[in-house]
């Protein structure tokens, strides 16, 4: 089986300046595409491990430079432990999925082991050398270039900060933002997980492709200490995830532990007609606990791609 993927084409694509890129598609044409990568949907388990959940630029280390300063369409190389995604080669799978623990190994893993319900062989994360990181089989041996990774190798601040931006409880996602209380908040959760020195910027929709003006795309980009903004369209409707974020906010006024919160999400689900996977439909999420013990309370995000992935992290008493 190969050991590529769409996304390790994509990253080995050159850059293309930003003149050269509007006179290609144009300024609207342009946006789209902008507006087109940063909500590429990529994720947890599906039939073959189908990608389903949203792949934030500074995870699988794609980015439009355009969307900052620097006036350049660019696939940019960050250092692997700047991602939050990872890619995971088990058996005759090729997934890719959101990071949670900061341990890659583990992570495929545990979504494995949800997916197929028996353990996986022993595991090793590589650097891939595409700025991404890919996790085998111990057994099996790496392409020239790929370097082994420590477990614990993911900057879990940075996979919980995108998770508290995705969040549609009390993140981006949860209402329609205007500029200014979308900078607010994304300051606030830089400050949260102790990002310094970090700027946030705002894109605007040349294309008017975004109704509403609500900034619930964020592109994180490490290497430059950038969160860039992006107009999408009003949230809207009643759909299932939408109610269970409303089961959820209260749990963001309270102080619960781990067990308690857990606890907590599955009574929401099932109040709303959901249950944990597997087996996985379309009235199941996916429900994941992190022990943190640097916590008081725990926190509860619910991010939402082509599944409901809802995360728990906290003190286990």
């Amino acid at each position: 089986m190969s050991t590529s993927s769409p996304i390790d084409s994509l990253r080995r694509l050159a850059p293309v300046s930003d003149a050269e890129a509007a006179a290609m598609f144009g300024a609207a044409g342009r946006e789209d595409l902008l507006a087109g990568v940063t909500s590429l949907r990529f994720g947890r388990r599906s039939r073959i491990w189908q990608p389903r959940r949203r792949l934030v630029i500074a995870l699988a280390v794609l980015a439009l430079a355009a969307i900052a300063t620097a006036g350049t369409w660019a696939v940019l190389r960050a250092p692997a432990q700047e991602t939050t995604s990872v890619q995971c080669l088990v058996g005759s799978s090729d997934a890719i999925i959101a990071s949670v623990s900061g341990d890659p190994a583990y992570d495929c893993a545990a979504s494995w082991q949800s997916e197929y319900g028996t353990v996986p062989p022993p595991l090793v994360a590589y650097d891939n050398g595409l700025g991404g990181v890919t996790v085998m089989p111990r057994g099996r041996k790496p392409p020239a270039g790929w370097t082994p990774l420590p477990g614990q190798s993911q900057d879990v601040a940075l996979i919980e900060l995108q998770e508290s931006l995705d969040d549609h409880i009390a993140g981006l996602d949860s209402g329609c933002f205007d500029a200014a209380s979308a900078t607010t908040l994304t300051d606030a959760r830089l400050a949260q997980f102790g990002f310094t020195g970090w700027t946030v910027t705002v894109r605007d929709s040349e294309s008017g492709a975004a109704p509403g003006g609500c900034f619930s795309g964020a592109a994180i980009e490490p290497a430059t200490k950038t969160v860039t903004l992006i107009p999408f369209g009003a949230p809207g409707g009643s759909a299932i995830f939408q109610k269970l974020a409303e089961k959820l906010r209260p749990l963001a006024q309270g102080c619960p532990t781990l067990t308690s919160a857990a606890a907590a999400v599955r009574a929401a689900g099932s109040s709303v007609g959901l249950s944990p996977a597997p087996p996985e439909t379309s009235r199941t999420y996916n429900l994941e606990e992190i022990p943190d013990s640097s916590l008081h309370c725990a926190l509860v995000y619910e991010n939402v791609g082509g599944a409901i992935d809802v995360i728990v992290r906290g003190p286990s008493n």
